[in-house]
């Protein structure tokens, strides 16, 4: 089977509409091709100049922007970033004090996901962002293992902006893209309104694809924002195959390329093991692995309707990129795993679409069973210890904002931080905050005084070691 037929292979299994893909091979583009559907409703096809999300794989500029600056000796990469920023508080002293770049690029703060906060108390301006960060409690000591943090990486983003006196977009803009001839590359979900060959994201579900919404990032941006095509893409992934130069223009030394390809932490920062995997761990914003015997370096991408991921085979000169318009799509990750066996001469390729297939059904299965659990544990015929008419209001909470409820026929119905939020109840004062935006439901737990609602604990994170967030009603 060719690598095209892999793909289709995987479009199929997974029910992907579209995909955008780009290969290299001894150190020059190959292809750049596009399969199946942007559009789908319109029958739009998808071609290697289709415009789309990339997500997560933005750290990997990031982390070259950072590179440049030290390059230039504006940015240590272990230096406190409270020297270049001396307001910066984070949730212990100790992280506060001595927190580095690399430790930010890295994961290796403490901090787990937050993906609450990362999706719903969006900042605008970096600097307002920054206050926020101080609520987010770390689930394991300060450098002692990878835990993924887009809030940390978008800190790092800011570095960018207080030591260049230019914005994160404006200074990847100037510094990667316009060298690089990225010229359709650009920045937010919104930006895809300038370009006429976008593409739709999407979720599959009971047999039909469904548009979720989009997420906006803001001052997040530097964790997941760019929008960009296969070919443009592909002109990234050959600059990190080399030296530092392009076209004979030295855009960063190779030290600090190579630095970023390196191992900073130790330990897998996959919720999968292969045994073709030897190791693997994270560097300066990407995923650095030992695989089949040689150096793989990847990133891969998620956001509302959209999976991205490159992989990159140095030792090789190969990469492949592939873009896709569905939700958290294994089949993505599954196209690097073919691709690096091809490259690498594999004569028997195992059928990655299954082994990722299985993943994804006991993730599944998991799911389903805690659901099913939850639900058999449910008290029947309880009430909260306060009306429902008297929860109603608005709560707030200092790093992650305002949510604001009323009662409608629904239940209790509203807003948190201006997207949409509704409060079920569950048990007793036990309530599941029901999230649109992300199709899911988190704990909340009402706290009353006096038989009033004065506050609502929400579960922003559920990593274990990780209290609750209490809002307080205004």
């Amino acid at each position: 089977m060719d690598l095209k037929q892999w793909i289709e292979k995987l479009m199929a299994d997974y029910n992907v509409a579209g995909m955008s893909v780009a290969v290299i091979r001894d150190g020059k583009i190959v292809s750049t091709e596009g399969y199946g559907l942007r559009n789908v409703e319109q029958g739009l096809p998808m071609t290697a100049e289709t415009v789309l999300p990339i997500g997560s794989v933005t750290k990997t500029f990031t982390s070259l922007a950072l590179g440049m600056l030290a390059d230039e000796g504006k940015l240590d990469w272990d230096r406190p970033v409270i020297e270049y920023l001396p307001t910066l508080k984070l949730h212990t002293p100790l992280m506060t004090e001595n927190v580095t770049a690399r430790d930010l690029m890295c994961h290796r703060t403490g901090v787990p996901r937050y993906d609450l906060q990362a999706i719903y108390c969006v900042k605008e301006d970096p600097a307002e962002m920054v206050p926020t960060l101080q609520y987010l409690e770390p689930s394991l000591p300060f450098r002692t293992r990878l835990q993924y943090s887009n809030q940390m990486v978008s800190l790092a983003g800011y570095l960018v902006e207080i030591l260049s006196g230019k914005t994160w977009k404006d200074f990847v803009k100037e510094r990667i893209l316009q060298p690089l001839g990225m010229a359709r590359t650009d920045f937010e979900i919104e930006s895809l309104a300038g370009y006429d060959n976008t593409s739709k994201g999407y979720v599959f579900a009971n047999g039909t694809y469904i548009e979720p919404p989009y997420m906006h990032l803001g001052a997040f941006a530097p964790s997941g924002a760019i929008v960009s095509t296969a070919e443009d893409m592909a002109r990234f992934a050959l600059f990190q195959l080399g030296d530092g130069t392009w076209e004979g223009e030295r855009l960063i030394s190779e030290a600090q390329l190579n630095e970023m390809h390196s191992p900073q932490v130790i330990g897998s920062p996959y919720f999968w093991d292969f045994p073709e995997i030897q190791r693997a761990e994270y560097g300066l914003g990407w995923f650095t692995d030992i695989y089949r015997g040689v150096k793989m370096i990847n990133h891969g991408g998620n956001t509302n309707g959209f999976s991205a991921q490159m992989t990159l085979l140095p030792g090789e000169k190969a990469a492949i990129v592939a873009l896709s318009n569905a939700t958290s799509s294994f089949s993505v990750n599954a196209l690097g795993h073919v691709f690096a066996d091809e490259a690498l001469g594999v004569e028997e390729i195992p059928d990655w679409s299954a082994r990722f297939q299985e993943i994804f059904n006991n993730m599944m299965a998991g799911m389903m069973a805690g659901m099913q659990a939850k639900a058999e544990a449910r008290k029947p015929d309880t009430t909260p210890s306060a009306p429902m008419e008297d929860i109603a209001g608005t709560y707030c909470h200092p790093g992650f904002g305002e949510m604001t409820l009323a009662m409608t026929d629904q239940g209790l119905a509203g807003t948190w931080n201006g997207l949409p939020a509704l409060l079920q109840h569950y048990q007793d004062d036990t309530f599941d905050l029901m999230l649109p935006v992300l199709g899911q439901a988190v704990p909340a737990q009402l706290i009353t005084q006096d038989g009033k609602a004065c506050g609502i604990d929400v579960t922003m994170e559920p990593t274990p070691g990780v209290g609750p967030a209490r809002f307080v009603k205004a």
